[in-house]
């Protein structure tokens, strides 16, 4: 599915910090491709109040949001998550592969 000039821009330059090994600039890029997209989803829609206008904040309310499917849920708590000092987090599934899902599910939404 074609993604808007805006998210494939962000995928694109995460895909590239991700060839170099910069996870946290790899981590930027894809909120802000959610962000793109869950912007984009909200045109001509009420905003929900809890979402605020940042990507970070969208992805915290998407987390909480019990109406969201629970993959995306995860995603969503996955990339809001703090990185620890040492640079790690507690899990396993890679930042590209959570934006990849929240974008299809609201790309997918913005179609019905």
């Amino acid at each position: 599915m074609p993604y808007s000039i805006e998210i494939q821009g962000e995928l694109d330059r995460a895909q590239k910090a991700l060839d170099e090994n910069n996870e946290g600039m790899v981590r930027v890029c894809v909120r802000r491709a959610v962000g793109a997209a869950v912007r984009q989803w909200l045109a001509g829609r009420a905003r929900p109040p809890a979402w605020g206008v940042t990507a970070v904040s969208q992805l915290r309310a998407m987390a909480d949001d019990a109406s969201m499917p629970e993959s995306i849920r995860a995603a969503a708590r996955r990339l809001s998550t703090t990185v620890e000092r040492d640079h790690t987090l507690p899990f396993d599934e890679h930042p590209l592969d959570d934006a990849r899902l929240i974008i299809e599910h609201f790309t997918r939404s913005q179609q019905l």
